[in-house]
This record gives C-alpha cells, sequence and structure tokens, in this order.
C-alpha cells in the first residue's frame, strides 16, 4: 500500500470515529473518549518524530494515567515506513509487557464503475437513510451492541463531535429496527462504520444490506472508493466483505498495558 493512502486513510478514521479530547505530541496524535473505545482512547504514532522514544512512552503513560485509562498505542504492519519509530516501539512496548490487542483489517473497495458489486447500486426495501444520527438510532445501537450505561454519554458525544459528511441508516422488518450503521465521506471515500444488527435477527443478510445501502448512496454522493475497520476475530464479517470485493491495505493492533 502507498504511504500517503496509509496516511490518508488513518487521517479520515480519526474524523469518522472523534475522541472527545485530542493532543498531538511530536507527531503522535493521543486522542481520549472517558474510557469507551480503543479507537477513541489510545495513542497514534502516525507522522515521524524527533523526540526520545522512551522519553515519549513516559510522557503519554503519564497522560493516560491523569485520566485513569491504561495507555494504548496503536501500531501497524507497515512497520518503519509508516511512522518513522514503529518497529522500534512495537520493540520497546513488548519489553515492557504491553500485550497486543484487538488485531484489525483495514480493507478498501475500489467504487468505480465495472468494480462496484452490482448488489450494491440499489437499496433494499426497508432501509431509512438520513444525514444524522436519529434518537431511534442511536437508541438502536445502544441497544444491539450493549453498551454499557457508564459509556453512553462517550458514546454519545463522540458521534455528536463528527464533523464529516454522514450517511446514517437504519432497517425495518415487521415494525422493528434490525440493524443499523453509518458511513462517512471525505474526499472521495465512503468509510463505513458501526455495522450492527439485532441478536434475534442475525444471519438474514441485514448487515450486508446496510452496507451495500451505505456504498450505493456514497457513489450516488460521488465517493470513489470505500474503507472499513474489521477485527481478525470475527470470520463472518471478514468473509462477507471479502464477497464484497474488499481487500486488505494493512493491519493495525493495539499494545495496551492490561493489568493481570
Amino acid at each position: 500500500m502507498e504511504h500517503n493512502n496509509y496516511f490518508a486513510i488513518e487521517e479520515l478514521s480519526m474524523n469518522a470515529w472523534p475522541s472527545i479530547k485530542t493532543i498531538v505530541y511530536d507527531g503522535w496524535v493521543i486522542r481520549f473518549a472517558d474510557g469507551y473505545a480503543n479507537r477513541a482512547n489510545s495513542i497514534i504514532p502516525l507522522y515521524p518524530s524527533k523526540r526520545n522514544l522512551e522519553e515519549k512512552i513516559k510522557h503519554c503513560d503519564e497522560l493516560f494515567a491523569s485520566h485513569n485509562l491504561p495507555a494504548a498505542y496503536k501500531l501497524t504492519n507497515l512497520g518503519e515506513n509508516a511512522a518513522a519509530e514503529h518497529g522500534l516501539l512495537e520493540e520497546q512496548l513488548t519489553k515492557l509487557d504491553y500485550r497486543k490487542i484487538n488485531e484489525t483489517s483495514v480493507q478498501v473497495l475500489d467504487l468505480a464503475a465495472g468494480k462496484m458489486p452490482q448488489a450494491v447500486r440499489g437499496n433494499s426495501g426497508g432501509i431509512v437513510v438520513r444525514d444524522h444520527f436519529s434518537d431511534e438510532w442511536i437508541k438502536s445501537v445502544i441497544e444491539f451492541n450493549e453498551i454499557e450505561e457508564k459509556y453512553i454519554p462517550a458514546f454519545k458525544r463522540i458521534i455528536g463531535n463528527i464533523g464529516v459528511e454522514k450517511i446514517v441508516l437504519y432497517k425495518e422488518a415487521e415494525g422493528e429496527i434490525v440493524s443499523c450503521g453509518y458511513g462517512t465521506i471525505e474526499r472521495g471515500y465512503v468509510g463505513i462504520f458501526d455495522i450492527v444488527v439485532r441478536k434475534e435477527a442475525r444471519r438474514k443478510g441485514y448487515g450486508r444490506e446496510i452496507v451495500e445501502a451505505i456504498l450505493a448512496e456514497g457513489a450516488r454522493r460521488g465517493a470513489e472508493k470505500s474503507y472499513l475497520q474489521v477485527m481478525l476475530n470475527n470470520p463472518a464479517a471478514l468473509s462477507l466483505y471479502e464477497k464484497m470485493g474488499y481487500k486488505e491495505a494493512y493491519r493495525y493492533w493495539y499494545r495496551k498495558k492490561i493489568n493481570a
């Protein structure tokens, strides 16, 4: 993958899932969101930096401790070419007993004419498309994701902080919402996020319908490519996205100090 594309997708994904507080420190992006989700509570060593690595780790650890959170560092398999110190940082964090968790595949799909799967070209019945997060959507995502009550305020603040164009969808079947998701459009990409299905309604293709509807709407609004993030411990989603034509661009994971 071209490194410029890596930087672009990392920037897009941060805009699509913002933190509540952000600190930029010598090329690293440090994000806090009251502990809800690693992607909004982590250190992203995005750009090359100049400061001593041990000094930076100590500073970040102290920052997270001041927020009563364990530090989590986001790393990729692009090695030292992605950010100058990635390889060294991985080595150092391993020595400091930071555990590797949540390995994730970042995947890209070309929506150009002739490359988008035929099924993406039209919305399925029962899908409601909006450009904002409605009360029904928020309530359903909280329920389907089983978000703990203590994290609900952070979740609402995160989605409220999204400053780029949004596609917000849910599907109704038999008088109730059965699946939800949202997309963001920026720089010709449509990002796919929070595809969730009611537990009792799974294995019926509702999640795929939501993804296809976001892609169709994104293409209608001018997006040329799509990206998404899927954890490697989710074989059903990996299989679905492979069938839809997504290709892995790179992987990321977190190194996190987890108390025994």
